[in-house]
This record gives structure tokens, sequence and C-alpha cells, in this order.
């Protein structure tokens, strides 16, 4: 918890970019990369040990790493697990969908799970979304708008009379309730940038308005037309995966981005996400507690204050409720378990599971020398 917060990260995913799982064009567009740029100046200058090495981030991401580092070194309480297809850059997915049931599976106290889509065949993707349904148990679905499909990048309109539709419609006769669309934030490489506009969502809302529609990098790009969609449907919501990590080293620009948002829709709309292991959750949370909107766009704008209430309701209320999550059910599950006990004295140390052999390494030389 957060001062008596509760916070669910609403989406996490760790990635294989391991050099076995690298595809054409892989280096020009993660090897080289450096990842953590959306919050590196102010993290790096001073808490540096909150970020990845490149090392560490070019691997098959140990995901009890990724769950160490959500519950044991930050003060999130549960999380949104996301399954990610193959897209462009690696040879086999990035996000394993049986690898993340299992983790589920052995911490189902802290996560949920949303399901995929790695075919553009409608049979083949209702076929195995009822598999998902049925023996993954998921949770949600997770829409990329660009993949990789037998062998060609390509990608899928959320409107699409011919495929997202009816699968849509399916999602909703087998009982989903929240579906996940990645948007505004182009992956790198071929990728067309026509995939993550949103211009599509605008017929899908109004459709299904039994279904919780998340736009994933809500902020990044195409702001105005969020805002617009956020007013006029109550079932669209922003998840500030990506854009979260304005409020470490761009306040300004999340302030903005923020406000537009809060003036437009309603607190009830926004989540709060990291996209861990992509950056660790606890700067940003930090950074939002603490996070006041300026004064000038309150009086000049109209922008609304960001009261503790809003921001409860950002941090975990909003997917709680989406979700059917119960946090004083959570809170009392978990009250015990290792990640608990192990920041009863304090957070551990960031990255602290994946660099478990170098601490020993050091307390060993250290014993060593005395």
């Amino acid at each position: 918890m957060l001062n008596g917060k509760f916070v669910v990260d609403a989406t996490v995913h760790p990635f294989d970019y391991s050099e076995e799982n690298w595809g054409d064009g892989y280096k020009q567009v993660i090897g080289g990369y450096h990842h953590h740029r959306l919050y590196n100046k102010v993290v790096e200058s001073s808490r540096p040990d909150y970020l990845l090495r490149q090392n560490e981030f070019v691997s098959d991401f140990d995901p009890y790493a990724m769950t160490h580092a959500l519950f044991a070194e930050s003060v999130v309480d549960f999380a949104i697990i996301h399954a990610l297809p193959n897209l462009g850059f690696t040879k086999g997915v990035v996000t394993d969908l049986d690898k993340m049931v299992k983790l589920r599976e052995r911490f189902s106290d802290r996560f949920k799970l949303y399901g995929w889509v790695t075919t553009l065949d409608l049979d083949e993707a209702i076929k195995h979304l009822e598999w998902q349904v049925r023996e993954a148990h998921i949770d949600g679905l997770k829409c990329f708008p660009s993949l990789v499909y037998k062998g060609k990048h390509t990608g899928w309109r959320m409107d699409g009379p011919e495929f997202a539709v009816p699968l849509f419609e399916a999602a909703r006769d087998l009982g989903i309730k929240n579906i996940a669309i990645h948007k505004a934030l182009p992956m790198f490489g071929p990728s067309p940038m026509s995939f993550f506009k949103v211009d599509d969502l605008d017929a899908v809302l109004p459709k299904f308005p039994d279904i919780n529609f998340f736009m994933i990098h809500a902020g990044m790009n195409f702001l105005e037309e969020t805002c617009v969609m956020l007013h006029r449907f109550p079932n669209f919501h922003a998840n500030l995966e990506s854009t979260f990590a304005n409020a470490v080293e761009r306040p300004r620009i999340f302030a903005e981005t923020l406000g537009q948002m809060l003036y437009h829709g309603t607190p009830e709309q926004i989540v709060f996400a990291s996209g861990c292991n992509l950056l660790h959750p606890q700067p940003a949370l930090e950074a939002f507690e603490s996070f006041q909107m300026p004064r000038d766009l309150v009086e000049g704008f109209g922008f609304p204050e960001v009261t503790d209430e809003i921001k409860a309701k950002i941090l975990g209320l909003n997917i709680a409720r989406t979700h059917g999550i119960d946090p004083q059910a959570v809170l009392a599950a978990v009250k015990d378990d290792e990640f608990e006990r192990a920041k009863a004295d304090g957070l551990a140390a960031p990255w602290s599971a994946l660099r478990r052999d170098e601490a020993d390494n050091r307390v060993a030389a250290s014993a060593g020398a005395l």
C-alpha cells in the first residue's frame, strides 16, 4: 500500500529479449535501445539501482525477479500480467502465456492474467480464446494491433467487421469483461504507425457497453482524441503505462496529460501501470504520491486538484472495481507472504532478486577480508 492506498499495477510483463529469441532487426530495435529513457535522467542521477543494466534487460527476464520487484521492492499490492505475442523483432513471443499461467498459479493472491491474440484467422482465434477461458482461466484479453502472422508483419483495426468485432463478440459471450489494447506508442522497427492510432476505437466502444476497454499507453500520443473518448464513453479507460514515467522525469508533461484526462473524463477512468519489467514501479509511485496539479493549470485551465481520493482511484480502486478484486481480501491473503516479510523493515533493494548472487558475492568478499 502507498500511505493507505491499495495499489494495483495494471500492466506487467517479463520480456523474453534473450539472444536465443532475437529476430531480424532485433539489435537495431532493442539491443542498442536505451530501454529506460522514459525516466532515466532523474533516476539515473539520483537512484541508479532502479535502472536495469543492459545485460539484465536483454534477457529472458526472470518472472520471479519481476514479482519480487513488484511486491517486495515497491508498494504494489496486486498486478495484472499481460501475455505478449511476436511483435516483429523476436523469433518467438515476447511474454509467453503458458509461463504466465504458471506464474499466476504460483502467486494466485497477487496476480490476474490477460490472454492474447496470436492469429488473424477468426475461427482459430475464437477457438484459442475459448481454450484460454476454459483451461488457462484468463481474466481479460490483451490485443496488440500489430504482430507477426504467418511470417509477415501485419496488423488489424479494432473496428474491423471481419475479425475484431466478431472476436470481441466471442469474448463477451465467453464472459470476458476487460479488454486491453496497445495504442498510442508504436513498436519499433517495421510496425506501421496506422495500427497504433486510436480512430478505430470510436466505433467499437458503443457496440460493447458491457466491456471495459483499457487503452494502453494512453496520453503518449493522440491525447485530444483520447480525451474525447473519455468524455463520451464510460467504458473507455486510460491505462497510463509509459505515461506514468513522466511523473518522474517530466512532471509538467505528466500534469498536462493527466489534467486533460481528468477535465474531459472522470477519475474512475484512469489507471496506474508501470509495464514492469520495462520500468521499476517504485520511483513512479513515489513521484505520484507527492504530485500536485500546478496552480496555473488549475486556475488557468480548470484542471481539478489531484486529491488523495483521486489518487486512490487511479492507483488501485478503479482496477479493483472493474476486475472484481476485493482490496481488503487481497491484503488479508498476502499479509504474511514472502514479499510482505521481505519488506517488513523497509522495501527490499531494487532488482535484488535478480542480483542476489551478486549481493552474496559482495557479502562473501567482505567476510573474507575480515
